[in-house]
């Protein structure tokens, strides 16, 4: 007989497999029939006006850190954790039929397809917090070669794209030479939004700035600027070590006191009983 256990593992497994699947065959079928969504389009239409009603900043900053993966935004998501969710939850009762004999305790039937649901939630999160740093850190590394490139008179559109060169996600947002010579205030705003970070607002803004600003003022302006984000970097780590060093207090302290309680048992009983004894 196989555990019941690893009958969870594999259900669990499966999910998110089933979950992949739908996403790549999604993501294939829009691009071989040119259309943007699988669902029927009234339906559709229907569920992205009931999610569009209010705005939802959150969510708005959620996606816009993350760049939106795979194209999807707020409804994608959401349809995709319900669809997720509903998997998870028709695979138990699959197998709870195909196995009679052993009962699905309510607590799983509720908890699995609940983790199913969030799961994406998680995942955009995590994304999201490790695209914004690593975003941080090209934005260092491009400012200071940016500063050199420009001292030495190089045109700012070729001292942005040498810059941004050995930078891992930076480079691949720019702006084409043709959207540049086209309108570079219209360039760096698509820019800020495919970034979707605070620091890459803070860093276009600058960029802004800095062409109205005296070649001498340019240096010191952009040395601040990088000051800012390696401050906002630092922040960001200290609030993650405070936030790990809490959720270790969460769980370790309530373990290790209840473990305790549950050794001095004996001992409590012990002495109860003894003091029953002779002083009653």
């Amino acid at each position: 007989m196989i555990p019941t256990t690893l009958v969870y593992l594999l259900l669990v497994f499966s999910a998110f497999g089933l979950f992949v699947c739908f996403v790549s065959a999604g993501i294939f079928l829009a691009q071989r029939t040119r259309q943007k969504y699988l669902f029927p389009i009234g339906l559709w239409r229907q569920w992205r006006q009931q999610l569009d009603k209010t705005a939802d900043e959150p969510w708005d900053s959620l996606l816009g850190r993350a760049g939106y993966p795979f194209h999807f935004g707020k409804a994608e998501w959401l349809a995709v954790q319900c669809i997720l969710g509903v998997v998870m939850f028709l695979l138990l009762i699959i197998w709870q039929i195909s196995h009679p004999d052993h009962s699905l305790s309510l607590i799983w039937l509720c908890l699995l397809p609940s983790l199913a649901f969030f799961a994406p939630y998680w995942f955009l999160r995590w994304w999201a917090d490790y695209r914004e740093e690593m975003l941080s850190t090209d934005i260092a590394r491009f400012i200071n070669r940016y500063v050199t490139l420009l001292e030495n008179q190089v045109p700012p559109y070729v001292a942005m794209v040498k810059a941004a060169r050995p930078t891992k996600k930076l480079k691949h947002c720019l702006p084409s030479l043709s959207e540049w010579n086209k309108d570079r205030y219209e360039a760096l705003e698509k820019l800020k939004q495919i970034l979707g970070t605070d620091d890459g607002m803070i860093l276009v803004s600058n960029m802004r700035t800095i062409e109205q600003l005296p070649s001498d003022l340019v240096s010191v302006t952009l040395n601040r600027l990088e000051w800012v984000v390696d401050q906002r970097r630092r922040f960001r780590q200290r609030k993650k070590i405070k936030s790990l060093g809490l959720a270790y207090s969460l769980i370790v302290y309530p373990a290790f006191y209840i473990g305790l309680i549950v050794a001095m048992f004996p001992w409590y009983k012990l002495l109860t009983e003894i003091l029953d004894k002779y002083l009653v």
